[in-house]
């Protein structure tokens, strides 16, 4: 027998928001992956003179510099988030140019059709890239995921929890993919998230959320957790 989810609730920390006691998600954004290969043609890094070389390295760095391009042209708003977080040079080798660059892209935007305009010019601009720097640039998008609204009825019990435990709060957008977002569409689903330190930084060792912080956070986690459960049935 399949399981029924009646609800979901997770908590986690937020970045950029060391001043709030908690904060309910309204959604998570949408994000674009793809994997960029561009391949060029190996050469010694000492006798082969500039103009002649097919360098598929310096081509990926000009999609990393494109990708900062989109962001700070403001044609796309002030949300737009791009990142290459991986980027492999093969054959490896100190003294040789490489022949082919596997690397990583990421967009988001919390709104799906601003993303899709994005992702458009950014693929329209890779052919340039690629004819200017004499190699081949081949992308594939490997995950889509859509704009998830989080239930209404759970971001009303968290603003709720905090305000009777007199904790500042405020909805917020939620940048980073989380499994809610994928039971969402399953049973109503939220999120709680407190302040992180350091600006809210993760992903990182100084990753970090004070004792009280977290503690805050559970308790309206157990607060919300229990309004559900004290539900009368169907």
């Amino acid at each position: 027998m399949a399981p029924r989810f009646t609800s979901l609730l997770r908590l986690s920390a937020t970045a950029g928001a060391s001043i709030l006691a908690c904060a309910a998600a309204a959604q998570t954004d949408p994000a674009q992956l793809q994997t960029v290969t561009i391949t060029g043609r190996s050469a010694h890094a000492g006798t082969t003179p500039m103009n002649l070389r097919a360098d598929p390295g310096v081509a990926a760095s000009r999609v990393q510099l494109l990708l900062r391009e989109l962001v700070r042209s403001g044609r796309y708003g002030d949300q737009l988030r791009a990142t290459m977080g991986v980027t492999q040079f093969f054959p490896g080798l100190v003294n040789v140019v490489p022949n082919r660059v596997v690397a990583t892209v990421d967009i988001r935007h919390p709104d799906d059709a601003v993303l899709q305009r994005a992702e458009a010019e950014l693929v329209e601009r890779y052919a340039a890239i690629a004819a200017e720097e004499q190699v081949t640039l081949t992308h594939r998008r490997t995950a889509r995921t859509p704009n998830v609204a989080f239930s209404s009825k759970v971001r009303d019990l968290v603003r709720a929890s905090a305000v009777a435990r007199g904790l500042s709060h405020e909805d917020i957008v939620s940048g980073a993919g989380h499994d809610c977002q994928e039971l969402a569409t399953h049973c109503p689903a939220g999120m709680v998230f407190v302040p992180g330190e350091y600006d809210g930084i993760s992903h990182n060792p100084r990753e970090f959320s004070t004792p009280k912080q977290c503690a805050d956070g559970v308790n309206v986690l157990l607060d919300v957790l229990t309004a559900l459960a004290e539900e009368e049935g169907p």
